[in-house]
C-alpha cells in the first residue's frame, strides 16, 4: 500500500515539473554524482568546472535528432 502511495505522489510531482526542470535536475544529479565519485582533487575540480549544455541547446539537438 505504501508503494502505491509513493508512486501516486511521485507521479503528481513529476506531472508538475516542466521538461526544463527535469533536465536541470538530471544535470544537477550527474554533477553531484561526479563530485561524490571523484577520488582526486583534479577530478573534483573537473566536475565543478563541467560546462553542461543549456536546456535550449539540448532541446534543439533532441528535436534535430528526432526530425532526421
Amino acid at each position: 500500500m505504501s508503494k502505491l502511495l509513493f508512486i501516486v505522489f511521485f507521479s503528481f510531482i513529476l506531472a508538475g515539473c516542466s521538461n526544463k526542470q527535469l533536465y536541470q535536475a538530471g544535470q544537477d544529479y550527474q554533477k553531484s554524482k561526479c563530485i561524490e565519485d571523484a577520488a582526486l582533487e583534479q577530478q573534483h575540480n573537473d566536475c565543478l568546472n563541467t560546462d553542461n549544455k543549456t536546456y535550449k541547446e539540448y532541446d534543439k539537438e533532441r528535436k534535430d535528432t528526432i526530425n532526421k
